[in-house]
């Protein structure tokens, strides 16, 4: 950098200066935010004002030759957010003028002065008499000028104040700001060239999309919605169509040791072009840093001004050992496998092949799963067993990074939902984790969401279940899970439009999520919309959904070929003898009914089997003391379906039974 005596430290020019040294560019006093190549464009620039900076130089300089970002998309970007940092215009410059394929020049004045010997750009001052007029006809003009001055003054004022049909944008010739108010985050490149590093690139992939979603002016597309994209060959108008957002973000990242590279560039979609492009370096703990870094600079290149707590968050990333990150970022993976690899097929064709990484699995792994070890567990009880050993790992390396809390409550919760595992060996270890990630960082919305389910689904408290959850959704207002989630809270407290609101905006973040189609189709079929819900069951190929629907209309035959298809399907999983046995009961067929329930009931002697499934079967039978026995048991072992006594239309033969009202008012719903 050249900072000899010709060049003093502080540059001024107009009503700007730009600092040499800590390269700071401020307007009137102010500080305007840029970063990266823009401000080194600057520097090169106002180091050498006048003279022509070519192109060459620029790119020796600040884009070498391994780079990932291309050098004519990156230097027309750089020069595009130059510009509009200092108001200028590439067809009437002010400051920088274009010198067609040879480079740039700097012509504005310095320091108050002239480079290059010319006046400056701007009103010249007036001298007395000019023009050979005597002085009295050069007073009235003068006084009649200033009159007319006041008059342009005031009303250009008001134009740029009012910025009426766009007048102080074309005045000053500035760019229209980019409408950008929705992007999605694709699948990270890994250039590692080692697949078992797909891991670390899809951990990227989700930490941006979070990152990004704290910005509560944007609309950020959920990861499961953008999984689908990777290694896809189609165009981004094309995917940016199917996804409904105004941009696309996409890029790479190479790891090599506990050094990272991460490259990102940001495209428009209409007009198409390439917005804005960077790269990273770092160490592998300083992703966190990173990960804010490029969320600000995009907030920056999109003018979506960051509100106070969105500031502060980017701001105070810590530094994490790269082994913590390194587990933390495996835990998510293995979690991310067990909530989609199992229960949707289409979504095989999207991970990669997987690792060989049983023998990898850390000590401990399955501690805090009681007698885990001796059951028949499910392919995704395994990846979330792993996923609780990675966490736990990280835990031990560093007992206060909030976010392997967090990954480790949303474990156990996923857990739960299983069969194999009770409430009450999950969810108490579940609200721990949850509170304690809570604790160690307020500011982590993860946190209040995982904490916000176990108030709900363990202790039944609803008004701080309530209050977690919203807490989640301000602090990430793009957190796709979140929504879903508190949207079946509404639900169970039959708070049905409130619900419909959350479940619409969850499907405009996640709109090729089968998962939250589903449970949009199962929260359609709560509200009694029966045949609404048949179409959306139809669509996704949910022969359960459909099974559940039918039964409600009592169309029979139908609920009991789609559960049956359902059932073979799964390899007989509990949940669907339940429901069938209950169903052949409304049916008449009261021996197959009794013949699946013994086939339960002989499995609840090796493994945890919710009181609700039985209490489907009996109720079909129209046994609704037994039915009822078996919802008290569920009940007393603080069954999460317990949420939706109120909400299941299968109950609806029980509500005007006693011991049903009082199994309601001990779950003390609000009135």
């Amino acid at each position: 950098m050249n900072t000899s005596a010709s060049h003093p430290p502080v540059m001024g020019f107009g009503v700007f200066e730009f600092d040499l040294r800590s390269r700071e560019l401020r307007k009137q006093g102010m500080k305007i935010r840029m970063r990266g190549q823009p401000v080194e464009i600057l520097a090169m620039l106002l180091e050498r004002p006048g003279e022509t900076v070519t192109r060459e130089e620029l790119q020796k300089r600040l884009w070498p030759a391994d780079t990932f970002v291309d050098f004519e998309q990156g230097l027309n970007n750089a020069m595009k957010r130059l510009r509009r940092a200092l108001d200028d215009n590439a067809e009437s410059p002010h400051f920088i003028e274009t010198l067609p394929r040879r480079g740039y020049r700097f012509i504005g004045a310095v320091n108050g002065g002239s480079w290059n010997g010319s006046e400056p750009r701007g009103l010249s001052e007036a001298k007395p008499g000019a023009g050979g007029k005597p002085a009295g006809h050069l007073m009235i003009g003068t006084r009649l000028a200033a009159v007319g001055l006041l008059g342009l003054t005031v009303a250009a004022a008001l134009l740029m104040g009012l910025n009426v049909r766009g007048w102080r944008d074309r005045l000053f010739m500035r760019s229209p700001k980019p409408q950008i108010q929705s992007l999605a985050v694709l699948p990270l490149t890994n250039l590692s060239g080692d697949p078992e590093q797909e891991y670390f690139a899809d951990g990227m992939t989700e930490a941006l999309i979070t990152e990004l979603g704290k910005i509560s002016r944007l609309r950020v597309i959920s990861r499961q919605s953008v999984m689908q994209y990777k290694g896809s060959k189609k165009a981004l108008q094309e995917i940016a169509k199917e996804l409904r957002v105004d941009a696309v973000l996409e890029g790479a990242v190479q790891r090599s040791g506990d050094r990272v590279r991460v490259a990102v560039r940001l495209n428009q979609v209409s007009p198409e072009t390439q917005f804005w492009a960077n790269e990273y370096n770092g160490g592998v703990g300083d992703l966190l840093r990173l990960e804010g870094e490029i969320a600000s600079a995009i907030a920056d290149g999109i003018q979506v001004k960051l509100k106070r707590p969105e500031q502060a968050h980017f701001a105070s990333a810590r530094t994490v050992d790269p082994e913590v990150q390194d587990a933390y970022l495996r835990g998510r993976f293995f979690w991310n496998r067990a909530e989609y690899f199992a229960s949707h097929e289409v979504l095989k064709d999207v991970w990669p092949a997987r690792p060989a990484r049983r023998a990898q699995v850390p000590a401990g792994a399955h501690n805090g799963t009681t007698g885990a070890l001796s059951r028949d567990r499910t392919e995704r009880e395994l990846e979330l067993e792993t996923a609780i050993g990675y966490f736990k790992r990280a835990i031990e390396k560093d007992p206060n990074y909030a976010p392997a809390y967090a990954g480790l409550a949303d474990a156990y919760i996923a857990l739960g939902q299983g069969g194999n595992y009770s409430q009450r060996e999950t969810l108490p270890e579940a609200k721990a984790a949850a509170t304690k990630a809570s604790e160690l960082d307020p500011s982590l919305g993860e946190a209040h969401f995982s904490l916000a389910q176990t108030m709900e689904r363990y202790n039944w408290n609803w008004s701080e279940a309530e209050k977690e959850y919203k807490l989640a959704l301000e602090l990430n207002p793009n957190f796709t899970e979140a929504h879903l989630e508190y949207g079946r809270f509404l639900l169970a407290l039959g708070r049905n439009d409130e619900a419909t609101a959350q479940m619409n905006y969850a499907i405009r973040l996640d709109p090729f999520n089968l998962k939250t189609m589903e449970v949009v189709a199962y929260v359609t079929y709560a509200m009694r919309q029966y045949d609404l819900a048949i179409e959306q069951f139809s669509s996704l190929g949910d022969d359960f959904g459909l099974g559940w629907a039918y039964r409600e209309k009592k169309m029979y035959p139908e609920a009991i070929a789609a559960l049956e298809r359902s059932l073979s399907r799964s390899g007989r999983h509990d949940v669907y003898l339940g429901t069938l046995a209950g169903v052949y009961g409304l049916a008449g067929r009261r021996g197959e009914a009794l013949k699946l329930i013994d086939e339960l009931k002989a499995r609840a002697r090796q493994h945890h089997i919710t009181g609700f499934l039985f209490a489907q079967a009996y109720t079909g039978l129209g046994e609704k003391d037994e039915a009822l026995a078996w919802l008290e048991r569920a009940y007393e072992e603080h069954d999460q379906d317990m949420v939706d006594i109120k909400a299941y239309p299968g109950w609806e033969a029980l509500h005007s039974e006693p011991r049903f009202q009082a199994l309601v008012r001990r779950m003390n719903f609000p009135q």
